[in-house]
């Protein structure tokens, strides 16, 4: 049979044809003389001899290659051991930061090699970080909004006396703006000029809390503060400071015992109101019988009789003002811009202004500052107190009335220049019937009072004698929505 061409196979081919079943290939070469053929030569070649001599050749080559493969099995082991290695901690330390807790191996998509575990892992620890900072955005939000209505000054220290929370009011207190507070010492920020910096000062270096103590503070205030260190098992973690404005306590005391007064008086009022209201009537209706039976009177009984009707009237007038400051009211609540009623107020006092020679100043924002309110009481009510400075200033001055917002709340501020009001009747002027003049009622302030409650507003007055009085009226924005909360108002 014709055998293919040895020089046309490659190696894998000729190699099978070797150990094939034994062979004999001829090889014939032409032999020429002076370029013309003179002969040829045959020369047969067994595959017997070849694979005799190809056998131990192969048999080393495949020693060689085993022994290379092995030793890159082991070279790769190593390196893979040496690869691997950082990877397995960098796992065990991302279980450890992610809590563990999660079947990696069931979640990888049947992909089980450390790469995977680990961007698994990495993905999952990237997860919680977002939540815990969503988690952390909203705590903080929340605690700056507390911060920022808390009434009381709160600062919070490190253990190295750096404060790290720092409350609103405590700018009141200092006299310092919050953000300079931030993160200094407790020497950066007391000064030691002052009474309150000295026993704080004095404190964080003893390292002792401070119980109740009142004390000037930097803006001249009376201050009622309190420093507890605070402690995790027997070391130091921290300190918490308290301070309380003693003014504000004792004005929200005098408002509670004030607002006790009124419901006293107006009970025992309505009372003796509703025990007089009769008889009063009784006397009216016979002193018109006597008046009809006696229609031909000398001109002297006709005057007393005059004068008896006409004091009884006035007698009924002021029971019938006692029973409708008593009497719960009805409020008809609207939404009131408080710059018109305002100047509806002024208006009204213009006249009793020029008479006293009394210049009225008007200093209110562009912006409307609209509340809900009773207009007809509101306006009685802010009128009392204009009418009131006007009498104040017998030799004549100045009456600024001034309004502005304060955060869901709106002031307004009327500021006379008279004498001031003195000292032993400060406590008493918001009591009803009460009165420094010779021909007041005592009914004006006392309804202010009154008035301002029903609206969930204050009113209160800082005072100089000497230079003059400033009342100050605090009653909610239309848009905080407590304005409208109460249709009935029962307080009196």
């Amino acid at each position: 049979m014709t055998q293919p061409s040895w020089t046309s196979m490659d190696a894998h081919c000729c190699t099978a044809m070797i150990y094939r079943p034994s062979s004999v290939y001829d090889v014939r070469q032409s032999l020429k003389l002076n370029g013309a053929p003179f002969g040829t030569v045959r020369v047969g070649i067994s595959t017997v001899l070849l694979k005799s001599e190809l056998t131990p050749r192969l048999q080393h080559a495949l020693v060689f290659s085993a022994g290379a493969i092995f030793l890159s099995l082991l070279l790769s082991a190593s390196i893979s051991r040496l690869a691997l290695g950082p990877l397995e901690e960098i796992n065990r330390n991302l279980d450890d930061a992610s809590g563990g807790g999660t079947d990696y191996a069931a979640s990888n998509d049947g992909n089980h090699d450390e790469y995977g575990l680990v961007t698994l892992k990495i993905a999952n620890l990237g997860r919680q970080m977002r939540d815990a900072k969503e988690i952390f955005s909203a705590l903080k939000d929340n605690v700056d909004q507390l911060m920022a209505n808390l009434q009381d000054g709160l600062m919070l220290f490190t253990r190295d006396s750096r404060a790290v929370l720092v409350s609103a009011s405590v700018e009141r207190f200092l006299g310092c703006p919050r953000g300079e507070m931030l993160g200094r010492t407790a020497q950066e920020v007391f000064s030691n000029r002052s009474p309150l910096g000295v026993l704080l000062l004095e404190a964080f270096e003893r390292r002792r809390p401070l119980g109740q103590r009142e004390v000037e503070s930097p803006s001249g205030r009376r201050v009622q503060l309190s420093l507890d260190f605070i402690q995790e098992k027997t070391t130091q973690i921290g300190a918490l400071l308290i301070m309380r404005d003693t003014e504000s306590v004792r004005r929200l005391e005098d408002e509670i015992e004030m607002s006790r007064r009124l419901s006293a008086s107006g009970r025992l009022t309505r009372g003796v109101a509703h025990e007089v209201k009769n008889p009063i009537n009784a006397i009216v209706l016979h002193l018109h019988l006597l008046q009809n039976k006696l229609q031909q009177m000398d001109p002297g009984t006709r005057r007393h009789v005059d004068i008896i009707g006409n004091e009884i009237h006035r007698l009924d007038r002021v029971v019938q003002i006692l029973v409708d400051f008593t009497r719960p009211r009805d409020l008809k609540l609207e939404e009131v811009d408080l710059r018109r009623l305002l100047e509806d107020v002024a208006a009204l006092a213009a006249p009793d202004a020029a008479q006293h020679g009394v210049a009225i100043v008007r200093d209110f924002p562009k912006q409307p500052l609209l509340i809900k309110a009773d207009l007809d009481f509101m306006k009685q009510a802010i009128l009392n107190v204009v009418i009131n400075g006007i009498q104040a200033m017998s030799e004549g001055g100045q009456l600024t009335i001034t309004a502005r917002r304060d955060d869901v709340m709106v002031v307004t501020e009327i500021r006379d220049t008279g004498s001031g009001i003195p000292k032993d009747v400060q406590e008493k002027i918001f009591e009803l019937y009460f009165t420094t003049k010779t021909d007041g009622s005592g009914i004006g302030l006392a309804q202010t009072y009154q008035v301002m409650q029903w609206h969930y507003g204050t009113v209160d007055f800082e005072t100089r004698e000497g230079e003059g009085t400033t009342f100050r009226l605090r009653m909610p924005l239309a848009e905080s929505g407590l304005g409208a909360a109460r249709e009935v108002a029962t307080r009196t």
